[in-house]
């Protein structure tokens, strides 16, 4: 089977490589780059069916905002997805590594960490 990959110049969205704390349902993990329209993020588990194609996963993400002048921000993003596409990197004493990729089924809503 053939995969095409979309050139790097025709993608919707800039990718910025990222490592934040992701947290979902019973796991949490780091991503590994984030854009407007998803998320790439790997997660150790037991459960690789709970990562299949198609599922329904909400998320909530941990960042810092920085504006020069101002003290830095925690915030957090918050949203719905749905699983595109899960590869196992890598078998650990833990459980599986998987490599997750995300899209975001609405744009994400931005809350202060504190509430």
């Amino acid at each position: 089977m053939k995969v095409e990959e979309l050139d790097f110049d025709k993608r919707d969205n800039t990718r910025l490589d990222l490592s934040l704390e992701i947290s979902l349902p019973d796991k949490n993990g780091k991503t590994i780059n984030i854009r407007a329209s998803g998320v790439y993020f790997e997660v150790i588990t037991d459960d690789v069916d709970a990562f299949a194609i198609d599922t329904a996963l909400p998320v909530k993400i941990s960042a810092v905002t920085s504006t020069l002048g101002f003290e830095e921000r925690k915030i957090k993003l918050n949203g719905n997805g749905c699983i595109v596409r899960s590869d196992i990197k890598e078998v650990t004493n833990r459980g599986n590594k998987l490599g997750v990729a995300l899209k975001f089924s609405d744009a994400l809503n931005i809350s202060p960490s504190d509430i």
